[in-house]
Order: structure tokens, then C-alpha cells, then sequence
């Protein structure tokens, strides 16, 4: 009974230990990370007090947004397509109108499930920024880490633009300023600096990010062989140990059957 027990227990907690496992690695692998931070917090008051905020969009996205309604501002379902790849994870957005010269400034933030997606994200919204009929040539910004910048011009309209985009941490973030004249100067990377300075460094927390997760499922993958090694090896001791046993005692069987043999024809056994 207490050797069935005994099995009975080991099994039962192999199961659960496998079951733990199992749970684990799924939840590593499959949880959806969202953001922790509000997003409409996140982003940067404009350059002076003249700036009223917009209550309509004028083609950037007011407000919270999905990838959707992201995608159908900024391009097509080529960019939807690109965004659930990277993980999109929320967004939001907001603009604001100086009065005394009408100049408009744009901010938005996205929202990337991990910063690898946010990197990858950046690039492509830099081509897509680059293939603009309207763009003009790139511009300097400092200290916002990973960044591109762009200047647009329409001279039909006439209508300026300058546009700083960037990634910190898990976060892309877009500053952008549009005005009637070719007056605009260095205002986005100013402001682009202000709002990398603002931002937090992350919206979720890099533990939660998916390339991170996928090294803990590695590592985890990696402890299970391990376990499974040590457990193998433990096995192959014992099993050694026990043919060891059986040898030992298989000669001493043979070495006392021998003693017998010769004791019992110089003395047979009484009776």
C-alpha cells in the first residue's frame, strides 16, 4: 500500500508541476498586455497659452482612437495590417489652433504592445512620411532618441508643415506643426523635445513587453530541459546503482554456492 501511495503522490505532483507549467507558459506567451499609464495624460501642453484645443479633427485623430480609425487618417489597410502586426495597443490624439496666427499644432501618442513594435512602427511611418508628395526634406531634432523628421510644403494652399516623430519606450509619439507661411522655424523639434521630455518612459511596463516575455518562455523552456536532465540523470544513477546491487550480490551467491560445493564433499551435511 505505502509504495502505491508513494507512486500515487509522485504522479500527482508531476501532473500539477506539469499543470503550473502549462498555465505559465501560456499565460507568458498569449497575455495581451494594455497600457497603464492613460494616454491622455501623456501628452505635452503647447509652446504658450495661445493655443485653444480643437473640438474637431481636421485630419489628425482627437481623442482615443483604435487602430482603425488610426490607420484610416494616416493611410490604408496596408497600414492596419502593419499596426496589428506591432502590436497596437491604444492611442490618442489632440490638436490645438494659436488664434493670433492661426498655426495649428498636432500631437499624438500610440500606444505599442512592446518597444521592438514601436521601433518597428517608426520605420515605417519615416517611408511612409519620405513618399509624401509634399515632403521637402528632413529635419533635426535633439535629444529625443530614436527619431525622424520631415518637412512638407504645399505652396498652392499655401500650407507649412513640419512633423517630429519618435520612440520612447514602448511609445510613438507625433508633433506636428502646420501653418500658412513658411514661417515655422525649428518649432517641432522644440516641441518634440518638450513632449520626449514630458513623456514617461514607458506606457506598459517593459516586464509585459512580448519580446521580453518570449525570453522568459525561453528561459522557462530551457529550466524545463534542465529539470528534465537532472531527473533523467537521477533515473540512470539509480538504475546503475541497482544493476551494481544485483551483480554484487549475484557473486556473492555464486562465491558462497562454491563454498558449499567444496565443503560438502569433505563433509557432507549432518544426516
Amino acid at each position: 500500500m505505502g509504495g502505491r501511495g508513494g507512486r500515487f503522490r509522485r504522479r500527482s505532483s508531476r501532473r500539477l508541476a506539469e499543470a503550473a507549467l502549462a498555465l505559465i507558459y501560456t499565460g507568458v506567451v498569449f497575455a495581451a498586455p494594455t497600457p497603464v499609464v492613460s494616454l491622455n495624460s501623456m501628452l505635452a501642453s503647447p509652446p504658450t497659452s495661445g493655443y485653444v484645443p480643437d473640438t474637431e479633427s481636421s485630419g489628425t485623430p482627437i481623442g482615443s482612437f483604435d487602430a482603425s480609425e488610426y490607420a484610416g487618417a494616416v493611410g490604408d489597410e496596408s497600414t492596419l495590417k502593419a499596426l496589428s502586426r506591432d502590436g497596437f495597443a491604444g492611442g490618442f490624439g489632440a490638436s490645438w489652433t494659436e488664434q493670433s496666427s492661426g498655426r495649428a499644432l498636432a500631437e499624438l501618442v500610440v500606444a505599442f504592445a512592446g518597444g521592438d513594435g514601436a521601433h518597428s512602427w517608426l520605420g515605417t511611418a519615416r517611408a511612409a512620411a519620405e513618399a509624401s508628395t509634399y515632403y521637402q526634406g528632413s529635419i533635426t531634432a535633439f535629444g529625443v532618441g530614436p527619431y525622424y523628421g520631415v518637412r512638407y510644403s504645399d505652396p498652392k494652399g499655401p500650407s507649412y508643415a513640419q512633423v517630429v516623430s519618435f520612440v520612447k519606450g514602448n511609445d510613438f509619439f507625433t508633433v506636428g506643426f502646420i501653418s500658412n507661411a513658411d514661417d515655422l522655424g525649428n518649432s517641432a523639434a522644440l516641441q518634440a523635445k518638450k513632449q520626449f521630455d514630458f513623456a514617461p518612459a514607458d506606457s506598459i511596463p517593459p516586464s509585459q513587453w512580448p519580446e521580453k516575455l518570449q525570453l522568459l518562455a525561453g528561459g522557462m523552456d530551457a529550466l524545463k530541459l534542465g529539470a528534465i536532465a537532472a531527473v533523467t540523470l537521477v533515473v540512470l544513477g539509480f538504475l546503475f546503482s541497482f544493476a551494481l546491487f544485483l551483480y554484487v550480490r549475484r557473486k556473492g551467491s555464486a562465491a558462497v554456492d562454491a563454498k558449499l560445493l567444496v565443503d560438502g564433499k569433505v563433509q557432507p551435511p549432518d544426516g
